[in-house]
């Protein structure tokens, strides 16, 4: 697919910086006191942490000695760029020279890049730090598409980086490895307590990202890295979840190996965090795409994420039954077509799409007549609905605005969405691209950086689920 461009956003203008020397002035010989007396409570935290406590401490102080407050303008400066130029290195330049430009700064503190499989990882990786710079943190890895506040596009050369600078906001970045040796809920475990052990407050924001595909064959297929383990392994250490939005990163829909950036390594089979912390607050909303086409049927037998029965009967044969006959699709048809969705919600309740996670078909097991999922959750005993897929553009519009209106007077800095690559215009028949509306709602307000991935993690009914043909929309504010 081509890319879609949209007309040029109108970029905010640089704020002012702080006015530090009227600032010490003002207090003096206390603000070195207070610097000295604050900093053994903040060991271990990052500097741009103890900035923002000092800058608090310090508009207190000058309110005690009758001096005016001084408010401070926005510190945290971000951009986007995108490039869809074949040649890895020159994409990689060209997409964060145009970050670094939207962001108005000629350095970052963090740089999250993403691209599609047909770009070469080694290459990628090594042209964005020649533009970034030894001291920047780098985090990304592989999208099937990339969406930005002017371009959309898949199945080609996209690339997106986004950039971030602040004097107050802070990214941690936390990694494990080996995920396809060591399982899914171990490394879960062990990134859980990672983040445990910093002691964020409640209003850190958490982007979590971990490779899709745990073992790819041109022959045999594929096999995935299961979320809801890696989840579940999370749930037990992390002490507490923060706003959070996670993905399973893919680099194409056929699930080819993908690669992780992190730092200055560009490994496989990892499990990948970043938490934003500081001044700052993540918001998130779940673009669901499904309705309920049927009524509720039973899971009676299933074999890890492979649903065998419904109903006591071959789950394939049920399917087909509840299609009808005058249904086109056979069961070669059911893998990223088959929605199944399980409501959490009110069972006999008005139609709640928050209360519903969706579990997207795969493959079929032709053999025992199952349906391969994404996900191994449709455990026997499970009441599940079969989904009818409907893209409703003013649904997603409205959604994304209405998360825009919840910010009150916070400044979003960043957009974020994860979306399900299943959810693009050529895969699901829609006349468009329901990305388009993301970019209407958020793009004109923020930097966007959008990837489609193979599996979206949100939050539903107050717990992190993973989730398919969906979308995440986040937004870091502060």
């Amino acid at each position: 697919m081509g890319t879609v461009f949209l007309a040029e956003p109108i970029l905010r203008p640089a704020k002012e910086p702080p006015l530090q020397r009227e600032f010490q002035q003002a207090t003096g010989q206390a603000y070195s006191q207070a610097r000295h007396k604050l900093f053994p409570h903040l060991q271990g935290r990052s500097l741009a942490h103890k900035t923002y406590r000092l800058c608090r401490f310090c508009t207190v102080l000058t309110r005690r000695i009758g001096m005016p407050t001084l408010r401070a303008a926005m510190s945290t400066h971000a951009g986007v760029g995108f490039s869809e130029q074949s040649h890895s290195d020159k994409a990689a330049i060209e997409a964060t020279r145009a970050a670094l430009a939207e962001a108005r700064t000629d350095r970052c503190d963090l740089a999250m890049l993403f691209h599609t499989a047909k770009h070469d990882p080694s290459t990628f990786h090594r042209a964005v730090r020649s533009v970034v710079g030894p001291q920047t943190r780098l985090i990304g890895g592989y999208a099937g598409g990339i969406i930005t506040r002017n371009h959309l596009g898949y199945d080609g050369y996209q690339c997106g980086v986004a950039v971030l600078q602040s004097d107050t906001v802070a990214a941690d970045l936390f990694v494990e490895y080996r995920l396809n040796e060591r399982g899914e809920h171990e490394v879960g475990r062990a990134l859980g307590s990672q983040i445990r052990h910093r002691g964020y407050d409640v209003h850190a924001g958490l982007l979590y990202m971990y490779d899709s595909v745990k073992r790819f064959s041109p022959v045999g297929g594929f096999d995935m890295n299961i979320a809801t383990y890696l989840v579940q392994g999370m749930a037990e250490t992390i002490g507490g979840w923060p706003n959070a939005a996670g993905m399973g990163m893919i680099g194409n829909i056929q699930f080819n190996p993908t690669f992780q950036y992190f730092d200055d390594q560009v490994n496989q089979q990892t499990a990948m965090a970043i938490v934003f912390h500081g001044p700052c607050r993540l918001d998130t909303i779940i673009m669901h795409g499904c309705r309920p086409a049927s009524g509720y049927h039973t899971v009676t037998r299933a074999d890890r994420n492979v649903v065998l029965e419904i109903d006591g009967r071959p789950a394939l044969d049920v399917i087909a039954k509840i299609l009808g006959p005058e249904s086109d699709r056979g069961w070669e048809d059911y893998p990223l077509f088959v929605t199944l969705g399980v409501n959490k919600g009110d069972k006999f309740g008005d139609y709640d799409d928050e209360a519903y996670a969706n579990r997207l078909c795969m493959a079929i097991d032709r053999e025992r007549r199952g349906l391969v999922m994404f996900e191994p959750d449709l455990t026997p005993g499970t009441e599940i609905q079969l989904m009818r897929r409907s893209i409703d553009f003013e649904y997603i519009h409205s959604r994304a605005r209405r998360l825009y209106g919840e910010l009150g007077d916070r400044t979003p800095f960043l957009g974020i969405y994860i979306d399900c690559m299943g959810r693009a215009g050529s895969y699901c028949g829609s006349a468009g691209e329901e990305g388009t509306e993301i970019q209407k709602a958020i793009g004109s307000h923020m930097p966007l950086l959008g990837m489609y991935t193979g599996v979206e993690i949100g939050n539903v009914a107050g717990r992190q689920q993973p989730l398919d043909w969906s979308g995440v929309l986040c937004v870091f504010s502060e």
